[in-house]
């Protein structure tokens, strides 16, 4: 296969997994020719699992079948068949993170099924919290958290972290965050503005998100509230 080529399928696959493209109407007949069995994969790192892939209805059988992972520094794969329509795929956490490892026909990539891999993850509502120096990071189920130890917002405005909790209610996920001011915003009295970035499974930037808060009046503590879009998967707090 000419490197071209590749790359032209590769961009396909990486354009589905992000949801920016749709498979053509022209395939609809066979856009469910592959099927992963399992939506999501918990691992530890360093931990393998073995899922099963129906390919029973794709045309080019076994030899039209291809992997590719998101993000191999998270997850890594490898597929092999064992007959009848029926391929075995193989996944390892190798990083912290969430990735997405995508089953696709080599002759149309738009025939594409994929499994989200967690590597590394605290199960249920455990967090884990890590810290290196000033960087900090919290690790839910489903999420990874980073923030330094004091958030610097517009103009200056500074916030020593005391806590922070990921909130589930009603369906919206929120991210709060506590803190002792520093500092105030130095051009606008009154209001401190501070600042989240959102990261889906690809590793794409899907928003940069401003929480505004009224200075504290009585003394120095603060709390600021983000809503998390779906299908954010890190969140990168400044």
């Amino acid at each position: 296969m000419g490197k071209n080529k590749l790359f032209m399928i590769l961009v396909s696959i990486f354009a589905l997994m992000t949801g920016l493209l749709q498979p053509s109407t022209s395939y609809a007949a066979e856009e469910t020719a592959i099927r992963i069995a399992e939506n999501i994969v918990k691992l530890n790192i360093g931990e393998t699992t073995v899922i099963t892939v129906d390919y029973s209805k794709l045309a080019g059988a076994f030899d039209d079948i291809a992997i590719t992972s998101s993000d191999t520094s998270i997850a890594v794969a490898s597929i092999a068949d064992t007959g009848n329509g029926i391929a075995c795929l193989g996944i390892a956490g190798t990083g912290l993170g969430t990735a997405s490892i995508a089953v696709y026909s080599i002759s149309n990539p738009a025939i594409v099924d994929y499994t989200a891999v967690q590597s590394g993850l605290a199960t249920g509502s455990t967090i884990i919290n890590q810290t290196d120096g000033t960087s900090l990071t919290a690790i839910y189920n489903d999420r990874i958290i980073q923030y330094p130890a004091i958030l610097t917002g517009r103009n200056n405005a500074q916030i020593a972290v005391t806590g922070l909790i990921l909130e589930r209610e009603r369906g919206i996920d929120c991210l709060k965050v506590s803190g002792e001011l520093l500092s105030k915003d130095s051009q606008v009295p009154g209001m401190t503005v501070f600042y989240a970035n959102y990261y889906n499974a690809a590793g794409g930037l899907m928003k940069r998100q401003a929480v505004y808060t009224r200075d504290p009046q009585a003394n120095t503590y603060m709390e600021l509230k983000w809503y998390i879009p779906d299908g954010c998967v890190k969140i990168l707090i400044e």
